[in-house]
């Protein structure tokens, strides 16, 4: 198992929220693997537990709850036409014999893992995830151009409490606020990882769990977070969480790209493609291929950053 670098300090002076590599590191493992950085976050008020039970209450959209004791693996063989779909929701995991806010001011007993989604629709939390992006757009940009959609999630876990292998297509920072947890992130890059089928099945809508098995061990990472540090997740690399033995608060920021763009894109059109008799080559087999289905979505990206003055 191999071992995820941390990152470098931050410079001296004023601390910034994030601490991140420097320009030639973080170019080099962004959207490629795994990597450490750290933050300044731990005490920051809207990240307490009691702030986190009062923005429980006015959320709009829903926070996802479930148990902590499923098991690693939640899809299964039956392949039939209509079959449950590999979503969390769809799966119909079982959930605490409490409401949504009830779980969450009971974490510490109630045995649990939630999410609570979009957290920037409230004007404090959008301000902080503004300010996160401003420090780390530069260097993510110049690796994965169009930054859009951003979005601010809350990850509050019970001790000991595991999360099931999943994969999620936006790129992806999780800050460690309260508490540790394990992570083991597999390389999504590598086919023993993910099949082709799979992802066409992902961005088709079957859901974001992903099959998992111990032969995934020797493709994975193991990360441990604890308070203050965070750790970059590559759009489509498998992962699960173990959380550590007292409440863990994580703060993800999550955003799409024109490579994220790009990818979902082309899965799409092949799909059209499909239902039309035909059989195009998967993404990545012929570059000349994907660089002609993906022209259209290209330039659509790029002339709204001009007029949105972006360059």
């Amino acid at each position: 198992m191999r071992n995820v670098p941390d990152s470098p300090g931050a410079a001296a002076g004023e601390p910034p929220l994030l601490k991140l590599p420097d320009a030639t590191q973080f170019a080099a493992y962004f959207d490629r693997r795994p990597f450490k950085i750290r933050h300044n976050l731990c005490a920051h008020p809207l990240l307490q537990l009691p702030r986190l039970v009062q923005l429980a209450k006015s959320l709009g959209s829903p926070i996802l709850y479930f148990r902590g004791d499923h098991a690693i693996n939640q899809v299964d063989d039956d392949t039939r036409s209509g079959a449950v779909k590999n979503t969390f929701l769809d799966r119909k995991l079982a959930r605490p014999e409490l409401s949504a806010v009830e779980a969450l001011a009971q974490i510490e007993s109630c045995n649990a893992w939630m999410q609570l989604r979009d957290v920037g629709a409230d004007p404090e939390y959008a301000a902080l995830l503004g300010a996160l992006i401003a420090e780390f757009r530069a260097p993510a940009e110049r690796v994965a151009p169009g930054l859009s959609a951003p979005r601010a999630d809350i990850f509050v876990s019970s001790a000991n409490a595991t999360t099931p292998f999943h994969l999620d297509e936006e790129h992806n920072f999780l800050l460690q606020i309260r508490g540790s947890k394990q992570l083991s992130v597999a390389d999504g890059s590598n086919p023993a990882v993910l099949e082709r089928g799979k992802l066409r099945a992902f961005f088709r809508g079957d859901g974001e769990l992903a099959r998992y098995s111990d032969h995934l061990r020797q493709y994975s990472e193991d990360i441990e977070l604890r308070a203050g540090e965070g750790v970059h997740i590559p759009p489509c690399y498998p992962h699960w969480v173990q959380n550590g033995p007292v409440v863990s608060v994580s703060l993800g920021i999550l955003w799409f790209s024109d490579v994220t763009a790009r990818r979902r894109h082309l899965y799409r059109v092949n799909g059209w493609m499909e239902r039309a008799g035909l059989h195009p080559a998967a993404p990545g087999e012929r570059p000349l291929s994907d660089a002609l289905k993906a022209f259209p979505l290209t330039v659509k990206r790029r002339f709204r950053r001009l007029l949105q003055g972006q360059g």
